[in-house]
């Protein structure tokens, strides 16, 4: 019996079977008790009766016809109460069709010790014959001294018709209400059950995740409010629930498209996720069946001192990988659980390659500086102690050391002022007043202010100018330093009588110039690193030719500060093609 409808119909069923039945034996014993004792009390009266009228008012030898008398004159049916006058000793006296039976039930005993007394469910014949059950009364009487007794009976059968009567309507009753109490009790568990049943059959779409479901609510008692609450809770847990997973679905989000790595894992270090830049970083085929030892191995973190991190505490590390020249920084943390122990631990991995490599080329620029400055500066010192030491005496060896002195003051000189000229263009690149200026006037300029350099070197400049103006929006001067820069470089590497060539041309979307020499060029493992500061393609050579490595980056943060570029071509011992991108002006 599983279903609570049964459950309750089944209890009614057995209290009202066990009322009624207890109701219905209490009726019948009721009922044959005072039958019983109505009979006994009409025996009763009959025995005083007969003793009145035929014992004491009559001789013996008169009792019979006094019989046939009072019978005659008695309202009762004489099959209704029988009566006898008996001896003493229980012998039958009159009438005389009562002689021949024997009366030997209790009442008679207790009548003849001189007590009148009942006896029921006294088994005797009738006058036909068959054996009845009787209801008696005996009396003892005195006449004249002797002792006689009064018996009076009555048969038990309409008694026992009636209460086999009133026993089959009283079933009957009680199988008529259980019968209505089924019926009523199924109406009425039903009321019960129904919504009890739609919440289970609510609380299955609910595991199955329809949370915006309503039940509809049939009553204000006790299940409809559980129903309100049951709706209510829906609601909210539907709410809930949304919540999460639209939380869920941004951290998922967040994860999969944030540069850093993330790997989790479980108390029992096994992975849970990892995000995709993980995978991009780490690149390791078997990363997802990798428990969390074998990833802090590979990340080089002691495993040990993971396990003793508390929750605001971190451990950290950096790789290099091998193969892609990548570095990546692992920060590894646990996390907790409402109770605060520890209930897994999380990886993040950042690459910071580009953070390394500006921290090996800040130690180089330091580095290649601090050269650059010792050398001259070593030169200075040596000469000036020289001259110290007596070598002022000499004026012509005086006159050389200090040419000596004045051109490493001037070459340190350079190179403190390119490397302030960086400095503003690496803190201020866009702070710059522009004007409206021709490019093809500033390239002549540019090449007017290269002849007497290149004349020197039995070189030539043949610059092929256009026929009309190409204006920009510039600093003349910053873009005339330019284009003196990388003509200046074009005569220092190029052979003695070449030519320098300077080309300009105009495309849909801005203007250029090339600038070509035929010296001594650059292989391709130098051409992408020849705009880094203090980089030299011949160090020596350049050193000697007084440069300082940083014209070609100042060049670059200049084009790039104007919206403009510069893009290099070359070959070893052929030549190379610088070509300068400046922006068209577009009147307003």
């Amino acid at each position: 019996m599983n279903s609570i409808r049964i459950k309750l119909v089944s209890i009614c069923v057995a209290v009202v079977l066990i009322v009624m039945s207890i109701s219905g034996s209490f009726m019948l014993i009721s009922v044959r008790n005072t039958e019983t004792q109505r009979i006994q009390r009409q025996l009763m009266e009959r025995a005083e009766y007969i003793d009145e009228e035929i014992v004491q008012r009559q001789p013996v030898t008169e009792w019979a016809e006094a019989f046939e008398r009072i019978r005659g004159q008695h309202p009762r049916p004489l099959h209704d109460i029988q009566e006898v006058i008996l001896s003493g000793i229980g012998t039958p006296l009159v009438p005389q069709d009562m002689v021949r039976f024997n009366f030997n039930d209790t009442a008679v005993f207790y009548a003849m010790a001189g007590e009148p007394s009942f006896a029921d469910s006294v088994l005797g014949e009738d006058f036909n014959g068959h054996e009845v059950e009787w209801l008696t009364f005996a009396m003892p009487v005195e006449k004249d001294g002797t002792t006689y007794i009064v018996y009076t009976r009555m048969s038990a059968a309409p008694l026992n018709e009636n209460l086999a009567q009133l026993t089959t309507l009283v079933v009957w009753m009680v199988l008529m209400a259980l019968v209505f109490t089924v019926l009523l009790w199924f109406l009425f568990a039903n009321t019960i059950t129904r919504p009890i049943v739609a919440l289970i059959r609510h609380h299955k779409e609910m595991a199955k995740g329809h949370l915006d479901k309503e039940l509809p609510v049939y009553s204000r008692d006790e299940i409809g409010q559980l129903t309100e609450s049951f709706n209510h809770m829906a609601k909210e847990l539907n709410t809930m629930v949304s919540a999460i997973a639209l939380e869920k679905n941004k951290h998922e989000a967040v994860l999969h498209n944030m540069t850093d790595g993330v790997l989790a894992y479980d108390s029992k270090w096994q992975n849970m996720h990892a995000n995709m830049a993980a995978s991009v970083l780490l690149q390791f085929d078997d990363m997802p069946q990798m428990s969390m030892g074998e990833m802090l191995k590979r990340l080089e973190l002691d495993a040990e001192a993971v396990s003793e991190l508390s929750a605001d505490e971190v451990l950290e590390s950096t790789i290099a990988i091998e193969g892609n020249d990548r570095y990546i920084r692992s920060s590894c943390s646990p996390y907790t659980n409402q109770s605060g122990a520890v209930d897994g631990f999380v990886i993040v991995l950042q690459d910071i390659t580009k953070q390394a490599k500006l921290d090996n080329m800040r130690r180089e620029f330091v580095a290649n500086v601090s050269h650059e400055l010792r050398t001259p500066l070593a030169s200075i010192c040596s000469y000036a102690e020289t001259l110290l030491d007596g070598a002022l005496e000499d004026p012509d060896m005086a006159v050389d050391f200090l040419q000596v002195i004045d051109t490493e003051a001037r070459r340190m000189s350079h190179l403190v002022t390119d490397l302030l000229e960086l400095s503003r263009l690496d803190n201020n690149p866009h702070d710059m007043e522009l004007e409206v200026v021709d490019l093809v006037g500033l390239t002549k300029m540019a090449v007017r202010h290269s002849l007497v350099a290149a004349e020197e070197k039995q070189q030539q400049i043949i610059f092929d100018a256009p026929d009309h103006p190409y204006f920009i929006e510039v600093v003349p001067t910053r873009m005339n330093q330019v284009l003196v820069n990388i003509l200046s470089n074009s005569i220092k590497y190029s052979r003695p009588e070449t030519n320098i060539e300077v080309g300009m041309k105009e495309t849909d979307n801005d203007y250029q110039v090339m600038i070509q020499d035929y010296g001594m060029g650059i292989s391709k493992a130098d051409l992408a690193n020849i705009f880094e500061r203090f980089y030299r393609v011949d160090k020596a050579r350049s050193r000697a030719m007084g440069g300082t490595g940083l014209g070609l980056a100042i060049a670059k943060e200049i084009m790039e500060a104007h919206g403009g570029g510069i893009t290099v071509t070359s070959e070893p011992g052929v030549g190379t093609l610088m070509v300068l991108r400046f922006n068209k002006y577009v009147e307003n």
